[in-house]
C-alpha cells in the first residue's frame, strides 16, 4: 500500500470500529506508542488492544486523519508524520481530541507508530507564563 492508502485505511478501519482492520495496516512485528506510552508490540497485540477501545472508550467516535509530511529514509523506509482530530461521542473523554503521529512505513505498512496527544502548554508548563513564553529548547535556561 501507498503512505495515502495506508491513511485511509487506518481512518476507515477507526470509524467502522473494527480492530482487525485497523491492525492490518501494520507489519506483523510493529512496535506501537500509544498516547499513553504502552508499547505494543505486534499486529495481533494492536488488533485485540484497539478492539478494547472501539468498544469502550471510543466508541462511536470519528476520526479524521491527514498527513502532515512524508520523506524517504533509505532501503524503502519512508518517515511519515500525521495529524488526527477525534469526535468523541460519549463517555469519560468526549469532546474533540487532537493528536500526531509519527509512523515509519516500509512495504505498504507500518513498521513503527508513535502516536502523541496535543497539549495545552500552558497547562504543560503549570500555567508559568514565562515558561510558556520560551520554546521547549530553553526551558533549563
Amino acid at each position: 500500500m501507498t503512505t495515502e492508502e495506508i491513511i485511509t485505511s487506518l481512518e476507515r478501519a477507526w470509524n467502522a470500529g473494527d480492530g482487525e482492520a485497523w491492525a492490518a495496516n501494520f507489519a506483523e512485528d510493529v512496535d506501537f506508542v500509544d498516547v499513553v506510552g504502552r508499547i505494543q508490540r505486534g499486529r495481533a497485540t494492536i488488533a485485540r488492544e484497539s478492539q478494547k477501545i472501539f468498544d469502550t472508550i471510543y466508541r462511536g467516535s470519528r476520526l479524521e486523519l491527514r498527513q502532515v509530511s512524508s520523506r524517504p529514509l533509505g532501503g524503502g523506509f519512508d518517515l511519515v508524520h500525521s495529524e488526527t482530530v477525534m469526535s468523541i461521542p460519549a463517555g469519560p473523554l468526549a469532546g474533540e481530541q487532537r493528536a500526531v503521529q509519527t509512523m515509519l512505513v516500509h512495504d505498504g505498512r507500518v513498521a513503527a507508530f508513535h502516536n502523541t496527544i496535543k497539549g495545552d502548554i500552558a497547562s504543560f508548563t503549570g500555567h508559568d507564563p514565562d515558561l510558556a513564553a520560551r520554546s521547549p529548547q530553553e526551558w533549563d535556561s
